[in-house]
């Protein structure tokens, strides 16, 4: 597959997650109407890369695969590969204004980056390394799209992770089985979740020692898998004329609280099981940040060139550019 298409993005969220929103659970998010528009938005995206004349633009030809491969799982070994990968950044950056801060390539970045730091996270278990790149090598073949979580929800900010009124209030391990390891507790912030066809779930927040190991955990899963639940802020877009409300209505991607109710996380999906030491200082590491802030800092171009150009439109035909405080702003 390489690369998909929108439909075919479209089609693989018609499936059985369980998605929440204001209340009631979502049956299709591709047709839910606070939802549908921005699921459009993103199938937009995906067939940016079938267009002939950005097709280079948005792809490399993957050495593993030899097929065209999304940019953004490009692994950057040179100064141009990371110029290749900006060029690419800002075609989507572009394309939606800088309004969303989430579109699939953020987190294929988070990944990739991630990647790179495989033997860390194999230091313990060599497995935990060949699943990392595993992953990375599944996800460009299949040009999937990742939500990720990354925070511990805020009961109580002054406690520590395993001090919290509920030890399972954060997520943790519950038990191990021949399987994999089973998992309990809810995560923030898993923005674009409802649109997502896995959650990452990185070792980023620190803990306070081995006595909390068991909130040391680095993973992904299908969203749509058994036990796992979203619940999502209320929608900006509430199906209103896209004339009145064209950024609400089209960019909206959607923040959700992510709740493992003993779920299954296969063996061959563990990146990180109990590594406190890495899960205190995998970001410190520098490697993680640097990478996705590339695609954070396109976005964020895109969007304060956007914000000028809306202003500058507006002065323009109100006709107040010629006004000296108004020039000076």
């Amino acid at each position: 597959m390489a690369v998909r298409t929108g439909e075919q993005f479209l089609q693989g969220l018609r499936d059985d997650r369980s998605i929440w929103l204001e209340g009631e659970r979502v049956a299709d998010v591709t047709a839910h109407p606070h939802l549908a528009r921005m699921a459009q938005t993103l199938a937009k995206i995906y067939d940016l890369q079938h267009d002939p004349a950005l097709h280079e633009l948005l792809t490399f030809r993957s050495p593993t695969t030899g097929q065209d491969t999304a940019v953004s799982y490009l692994i950057p070994q040179t100064q141009a590969d990371l110029l290749r990968r900006r060029k690419g950044l800002e075609v989507i950056a572009n394309f939606h204004h800088g309004v969303l801060g989430r579109t699939p390539d953020y987190v294929n970045i988070q990944v990739t980056a991630t990647r790179q730091l495989a033997d860390l996270h194999g230091r313990t278990q060599r497995r935990f390394a060949d699943n990392l790149i595993a992953y990375h090598q599944y996800l460009a073949a299949n040009d999937l799209c990742l939500t990720h979580t990354f925070g511990h929800p805020q009961v109580n900010r002054g406690a520590s992770v395993g001090g919290q009124p509920d030890p399972y209030i954060p997520l943790g391990a519950v038990a191990e089985t021949s399987e994999g390891i089973i998992v309990r507790g809810a995560k923030l912030l898993a923005t674009l979740a409802p649109f997502s066809d896995e959650i990452f779930v990185p070792p980023y927040r620190p803990v306070r020692g081995k006595e909390e190991e068991k909130y040391a955990l680095g993973f992904s899963i299908p969203t749509a898998t058994k036990g796992l639940s979203f619940i999502c802020r209320e929608s900006f877009d509430r199906g209103r004329s896209l004339y009145d409300h064209p950024l609400s209505g089209q960019y909206d991607e959607l923040d959700a609280l992510a709740v493992f109710d003993d779920v299954l996380v296969p063996w061959e999906r563990v990146f990180c099981y109990g590594d406190w030491e890495l899960h205190n200082h995998l970001v410190d590491l520098g490697i993680m940040w640097r990478q996705y802030q590339q695609q954070v800092t396109v976005k964020e171009i895109a969007k304060l060139e956007f914000a000028l150009g809306l202003a500058d439109a507006v002065a323009e035909t109100i006709g107040i550019k010629g006004i000296s405080h108004v020039q000076e702003k």
